[in-house]
């Protein structure tokens, strides 16, 4: 899975202070410039934007398709009026990004650390759900008391969830392939436990045991949009609704056919065998 360029950003943000006095002064438009400067920043070597060279207001004012007197302008009362960014004279930046990114990575790397440690602890105990568990829970208890809290709860949360999903797979359609643990860890950072168990259930029920099934099913809901778990439960029901409308279609349109529907009775077979099939395997 390829790393989305992301960082959070809270809906009320318009409603902060220093915002409020940007927009007394520039409109909706300083609110865009505002924010599309933020995810250069977001794609920029240490999230940092160089404004030390000749031409770096030009550039800006063409990503942001306004005129570069007047970018240079909003940036530096940004800088110095409004206190959006900070800036050493050489570069400007954004402390909320800073701080945000700080807090993204820190959770990268305990994501990184629990999935080290569930690889090892599934290796050595043949990959059995329950001893990852009490693995887990002792792994938690030798923890230094130095941590950091929320480190800590980041762990916690995070090894609570792998072993749900764990879990659920191997008591309802078998062991889990060491391969796929990496996988479970990635769908993770995407979706919350209770959706990756929609979807191993959504396979159970389609009569599919197949972890490729799984992943193909979380592909499609992420493509369409989905965030949630009740989003992903919106999209299964307007699925089968469509494979309905389809199913009765078909069904009228060979209605008039009478030889063809009696060769396909007379075989035992549905009509719409192949259709099933294909969802069988998940084709």
């Amino acid at each position: 899975m390829k790393e989305a360029y992301y960082f959070s950003h809270d809906s009320n943000a318009r409603n902060d202070k220093k915002i409020l006095d940007m927009l007394s002064v520039y409109g909706a438009e300083g609110y865009g410039w505002y924010w599309m400067l933020v995810e250069m920043m977001r794609d920029a070597s240490d999230y940092k934007l160089d404004m030390q060279s000749k031409y770096s207001f030009n550039a800006f004012a063409m990503q942001l398709y306004a005129d570069s007197t007047k970018i240079k302008d909003f940036i530096m009362d940004c800088i110095n009026e409004f206190g959006l960014f900070e800036s050493d004279g050489a570069f400007f930046w954004s402390n909320s990004l800073l701080r945000r990114m700080e807090k993204k990575k820190k959770v990268s790397e305990s994501r990184q650390i629990a999935a080290n440690k569930r690889w090892k602890n599934a290796n050595a105990s043949n990959n059995d759900a329950d001893a990852m568990q009490d693995d887990a829970k002792e792994s938690k208890g030798k923890e230094s008391k130095g941590n950091k809290k929320e480190s800590k709860d980041i762990d916690d949360d995070i090894d609570a969830q792998y072993a749900r999903v764990v879990d659920f797979y191997q008591r309802n359609i078998g062991q889990l392939p060491p391969a796929q643990y990496q996988y479970v860890d990635d769908w993770l950072k995407t979706f919350e436990a209770d959706v990756l168990i929609l979807a191993m259930q959504r396979a159970i029920d389609q009569g599919v045991g197949k972890w490729s099934y799984i992943n193909r099913t979380l592909d499609e809901w992420q493509k369409h949009g989905a965030k949630t778990l009740a989003d992903c439960k919106a999209q299964i029901i307007e699925f089968d609704r469509q494979k309905e409308e389809r199913h009765e279609k078909s069904q009228a349109g060979t209605s008039g056919v009478r030889s063809g529907r009696d060769q396909t009775q007379s075989s035992g077979k549905s009509e719409f065998a192949f259709l099933d099939s294909q969802t069988r395997t998940g084709g």
